[in-house]
């Protein structure tokens, strides 16, 4: 059993076990419960349901691994024949969490 999840500004495809890396959750800490409402398609292998746009009744469930940062991406500005340049460098904040139930709703 499959589901496609929408995390926030992506899409996950998550089997009970899969670990993933979604953007920041704040208010989680290590060791919670997480619970993700948005499922935009499950199937059990046989038959998909499809949303419109969200499966209705239907969620996954996971616990908080870790909180951690992602390495640093370096954004550079040149200006050419000017001898200047700018460095920013910027590292994303993600959140771990472990998929332990998936529940249809019905």
């Amino acid at each position: 059993m499959y589901a496609i999840i929408d995390t926030g500004n992506q899409q996950e495809r998550v089997e009970v076990g899969t670990v993933i890396e979604v953007d920041y959750i704040a208010d989680a800490k290590k060791g919670d419960k997480v619970k993700f409402d948005k499922v935009l398609l499950l199937s059990d292998g046989k038959t998909p349901h499809v949303g419109q746009p969200h499966v209705k009744k239907a969620y996954v469930s996971g616990k908080v691994v870790s909180q951690d940062k992602k390495d640093k991406v370096y954004a550079i500005q040149f200006r050419r024949r000017k001898d200047s340049k700018r460095i920013v460098g910027h590292r994303r904040k993600v959140t771990t969490i472990n998929i332990e139930e998936i529940k249809n709703g019905s």
